[in-house]
């Protein structure tokens, strides 16, 4: 009896010393790290795509883009698209590949792993220590939110990926994940930081405007009053005949910058900050504005719809000037608003019957709709009204564009739904011959396409970071590839779709 419970227990006493079970468990969650390839291992490759999830197109795109952000130094980031990790949680799995693999520089640790989890519907950002500071997580997860969840939510792991990686570059490109930033159009004030000494005017300084501080505030003046000049004359001018002559009001800041660098006292140069830099503009866009509201009054005859788009597109890009000459134009723009609301929500009379018509609801209206005008509506590029008479059922569709939208009228199908389709590298530049790609421009409703070639500039010659210890299957990747010890800071973030 002794010697059956004998051979009953030393089993189980080996596999607790072992560790037996844990390690089996440990076996089959941690498949992953031999099933998921190194990038580097690739072939100067930075996107591993082991279940061929990802459209070969696109991993050509993300290397070419991930092979100029690693060679400027910035940042070297990893992406990983797996079908499974197992029973693995996607925040262990990111850091263990993060560290197994070293991803970023040694001496930065600017590396970012990149993981996407299908089966459990998870996204993982792991940074190193280097790029917190321009990837916090808060950043991560704005990413994650804003430009993957959606498209993952939609079964597009693609263009989540490829919204993904460029938002992140333009994070660290430009300390921004916006597409793009509204210009600063109001004009520079003058420093608050200095010391009062230096900012009061000492009756000891030459003439000639060689006092530093009017110095700086002429530069800074010009540039901005430049900049404000500039998109008036772009969105007063634009489709007209003055748009050429019109030019002569850049040289106002011209005048201005002359004046201020002439000033002998701040005092002089905040007059003529205030008359060429802020007086000038407010009365040339009193000017054009009074000019807008005399047309109005002489097109009262047209069309109300005619009426609301002659007027949307003399206003079009001038609403900052609300803001920027606030008091000067407080009559203004409320009375503008006013009417072009009235434009467009006043009821129509039923052209059959004379009875008030009602407009339809946003969704209800779609079942009057052309498939390609809810698409104009789905990208924003057009906005559709429809009114109905509830007397005889007839019903009136009128389109109010959005001037701000890139779409264009479609050359096949004529709806305003071709855009920017980004561009498909067919051909990677190397560092010994040019790449190339299509820039595609590409409709939302019908099938056309156009594509126009562009040429990839040849990558430039590696710096010499390969150690000398290196393996011979290192050596290939590590001439591109500034993956040579970086290791996680733990930060980063999740998000689930």
């Amino acid at each position: 009896m002794p010697s059956a419970l004998l051979r009953f227990l030393l089993p189980l006493v080996w596999l607790l010393l072992t560790g037996g079970p844990i390690s089996l468990l440990a076996q089959s969650t941690d498949n992953y790290l031999t099933q998921i390839p190194d990038p580097k291992r690739l072939g100067e490759s930075y996107v591993s795509n082991p279940d061929a999830i990802l459209a070969p197109a696109t991993v050509q795109d993300l290397n070419a883009s991930l092979r100029a952000l690693d060679q400027s130094g910035r940042a070297h980031i990893d992406v990983v698209v797996a079908r499974s990790i197992g029973e693995a949680v996607p925040k262990t799995a990111a850091t263990t590949l993060f560290n197994r693999w070293k991803i970023g520089r040694k001496d930065t640790n600017n590396g970012l792993l990149i993981l996407l989890v299908l089966d459990q519907r998870r996204v993982e950002f792991e940074t190193g220590y280097g790029l917190e500071a321009n990837l916090p997580d808060i950043i991560c997860y704005r990413i994650q939110q804003r430009y993957m969840v959606p498209a993952l939510r939609n079964g597009q792991p693609d263009e989540a990926v490829r919204q993904g990686v460029a938002a992140v570059i333009r994070q660290l490109s430009t300390g921004s994940i916006a597409e793009s930033a509204a210009a600063d159009d109001s004009l520079a004030a003058m420093p608050d930081i200095l010391p009062q000494q230096e900012l009061a005017y000492d009756s000891e300084t030459p003439q000639g405007g060689s006092n530093w501080f009017i110095l700086t505030l002429g530069i800074v003046a010009f540039s901005g009053v430049l900049l404000l000049y500039g998109v008036l004359w772009h969105f007063t001018t634009r489709g007209s005949s003055l748009r050429y002559p019109a030019l002569v009001l850049l040289l106002v800041p011209l005048g201005l910058g002359v004046a201020l660098l002439s000033s002998d006292t701040l005092g002089t140069a905040v007059l003529w900050l205030l008359g060429l830099g802020y007086g000038v503009p407010w009365l040339y866009t009193l000017w054009y504005l009074r000019g807008a509201d005399k047309r109005r009054r002489e097109g009262a005859e047209l069309p109300r719809h005619q009426q609301h788009q002659q007027l949307e597109q003399a206003h079009h890009g001038l609403e900052f000037t609300a803001y920027l000459f606030a008091l000067p134009l407080a009559w203004y723009w409320p009375r503008h608003r006013r009417h072009m609301q009235e434009l467009r929500e006043a009821p129509y009379p039923c052209p059959h019957c004379n009875s008030p018509m009602h407009r339809l609801g946003e969704t209800e209206d779609d079942a009057h709709l052309q498939k390609g005008e809810q698409v104009e509506e789905r990208i924003k590029s057009v906005d559709y009204d429809v009114w109905r008479c509830s007397e005889c059922q007839h019903t009136l569709t009128l389109d109010y564009q959005n001037l701000s939208s890139d779409a264009e009228p479609c050359p096949k199908c004529h709806f305003r739904t071709f855009q920017d389709a980004g561009r498909q590298v067919m051909k990677p530049a190397t560092r010994y011959s040019e790449g190339w790609g299509w820039h595609r421009h590409r409709c939302r409703h019908c099938p056309h396409e156009t594509k126009e070639r562009y040429t990839i500039a040849r990558l430039p010659d590696p710096s010499n970071s390969s150690s000398s210890g290196s393996s011979s299957s290192s050596s290939s990747s590590s001439s591109s590839s500034s993956s040579s010890g970086g290791s996680s800071g733990g930060g980063g973030a999740g998000s689930s779709w």
